[in-house]
């Protein structure tokens, strides 16, 4: 391994605790990071995508992106549907070796494998990391009537430490092992890529930087002094020239920058078929920028020099329904120009008040405004201000911690993460928290983020699901338990505290506080997930004859039950 590659490896190993695991594992974590990267721009943990081990079908990594967001859950294919009426997804695997070549062996062998993988009956043994991915690939093709764009894609990438030439026997088995998927007649395209120390290099470098684009501006005006605001104009821009913002290097729509936008893509309702309709028809184009309302980009960072403007860490915080169009349809936008609002801040209080104002003209519901509350402001700041070994990270904007230099990306909670882990822990409902995040958020809308909540119980939500996930990582609890770890997570509170949860502020401090120290301890904090295992196992064999620890025996109020009953009985005890 060469010296640049090895301090990236490095870097990554320590920032995300695999300091312990030996280099080949490290190197898998890293490679499906830098892969999965490119293809999704949120942040994502690399350990729990990777399926290496016994029956791996050399398939070191695995993800499946459905409309711009990984899932890991049946559930969360049914959700989105749901929500956007469509499914559009791609299928990325990875193979790493610490090697320094590429062997054409692995090439057939990788896709001798996935082609049984991808059957209607492999006949191969998996290992069970496989054999939940394979699950989340049969309830995709089972909803495949959603297919709005066509069938999956697949991106198959063969990641060594050596240096790929195009040598011609390779490229030939390359080709091979891509036409033999192709006959599958299952996706819409497929890739096969082998990538070496260069390209991983330059994967990396991309996965840790904040978004950046370059696009021509010349139709704006730059607005007066505003407070707050570096710099701001308004004008219109080119529709070719706006793909340049929302379209990454591999040409997908990059659907973090609409983190800040409340409402998803809503699919083609009759306000996006209008917009459609007026794309397609060419008498109509011309009129696009003055029949739309716009869009409204929010950046941290801006260059100017003459037309050319380089914006980083930005958002587009209203205009989601536009943008989504606009792309679908970017082989239709000769002479389309769209209206443009740019504004250059620092300060989040003027990009929630940015962000409110522009949705709120767009019937926009309060409760999807909820977002901008200043609770979240508030989450942020409370998790930041512990000590530093107790210190957490709440993420508000898509990545806005992935470049700090040193810092332990395992310490970075997103939304979803924070979520799910709340729904499990304070409102006794683990059983739900495989849903898609922003669906569970809509069904307990009432009971997470709400106005005037404090932000201890969603601090400790995060420390044990943070522990536990240490304590998975470095051996302090089998894997096994996995499938269990928000009915763990629910446990663990009813274990530690007899008393129900408190509403007066100082009470209510004081129990989360006696939690989450109990957690932190370096002794305490395995000894009461240990404590939890047993209800676990009980569970399992009341609801199972066989014994299996699945997703399946888990997402069920039963379960839910028996478990609490568990709880209850071991503290008689």
């Amino acid at each position: 391994m060469d010296r640049i590659t090895e301090s990236f490896l490095q870097e990554f190993s320590s920032e995300r605790q695999l300091d312990r695991e030996k280099q080949s594992d490290q190197f898998e974590a890293f490679s499906a990071y830098c892969v999965i990267s490119s293809e999704f721009d949120g942040e994502f943990d690399p350990v729990e995508v990777r399926t290496g081990g016994g029956n791996d079908l050399a398939v070191d990594a695995a993800a499946l992106v459905v409309n711009g967001d990984i899932v890991s859950e049946p559930e969360e294919i049914d959700d989105l549907r749901t929500r956007n009426n469509y499914l559009q997804a791609r299928i990325l695997i990875v193979q790493a070796k610490t090697t320094s070549g590429f062997d054409g062996a692995r090439i057939t062998d990788l896709a001798d494998n996935l082609c049984d993988f991808f059957s209607a009956s492999p006949t191969l043994p998996m290992s069970r990391e496989l054999r939940q991915f394979k699950d989340l690939i049969e309830k995709l093709y089972a909803n495949s009537t959603a297919f709005r764009k066509g069938s999956p894609d697949l991106v198959v990438n063969y990641v060594t430490t050596g240096n790929w030439t195009g040598d011609a026997h390779l490229s030939s088995k390359v080709a091979a092992a891509k036409t033999r998927l192709e006959a599958l007649n299952i996706f819409d395209t497929v890739t096969f890529e082998c990538i070496g120390a260069r390209e991983v290099q330059a994967l990396y470098r991309s996965a840790k930087n904040t978004v950046e684009a370059e696009f021509q501006f010349p139709n704006q005006v730059l607005l007066p002094d505003i407070d707050g605001v570096e710099q701001s104009y308004i004008g219109t821009v080119s529709a070719t020239e706006y793909m340049r913002l929302i379209s990454d290097t591999n040409g997908n729509i990059r659907r973090s920058l609409f983190y800040e936008n409340v409402r998803d893509f809503q699919d083609y309702n009759d306000v996006n078929r209008g917009i459609r309709g007026t794309l397609q028809e060419p008498r109509l184009r011309g009129r696009f920028v003055v029949l739309n309302n716009g869009i409204t980009v929010v950046a941290r960072e801006m260059s100017v020099v003459g037309n050319k403007f380089t914006l980083r860490d930005y958002q587009i915080v209203n205009g989601c329904q536009t943008s989504h169009v606009l792309f679908d349809e970017k082989d239709q936008l000769d002479g389309v120009h769209v209206p443009l609002r740019l504004i250059v801040t620092q300060d989040e209080d003027v990009t929630s008040s940015v962000t409110a104002a522009t949705n709120k003209q767009t019937l926009v519901s309060d409760e999807d405004l909820k977002a901008l509350e200043i609770l979240q402001k508030e989450l942020e700041a409370f998790f930041e201000a512990h000590q530093t070994e107790k210190r957490l990270y709440y993420e508000r904007r898509s990545k806005q911690h992935s470049s700090v230099p040193g810092l332990e990306k395992t310490r970075i909670i997103t939304r979803p993460q924070l979520v799910r882990s709340y729904a499990a822990m304070m409102l006794d409902e683990p059983w739900r928290a495989g849903r898609y995040y922003k669906e569970l958020q809509r069904i307990r809308g009432e009971d997470i983020f709400k106005p005037g909540d404090f932000p201890d119980p969603y601090y400790v939500s995060a420390v044990a699901s943070y522990r536990l996930e240490y304590f998975f990582r470095n051996g302090y609890v089998d894997g096994k338990y996995k499938p269990a770890r928000y009915q763990i997570l629910m446990a663990i509170r009813h274990y530690a505290e007899s008393f129900p949860i408190p509403t007066k502020r100082r009470d209510l401090e004081k129990y989360c506080t006696r939690l989450s120290d109990k957690l932190w301890d370096q002794q305490e904090g395995p000894k009461l997930v240990q404590a939890i295992l047993p209800i676990v196992d009980e569970a399992v064999r009341i609801t199972e004859k066989d014994g299996i620890l699945d997703r399946d025996t888990v997402r069920t109020q039963n379960f839910t039950d028996l478990m609490l009953k568990g709880v209850q009985d071991a503290r008689k005890r």
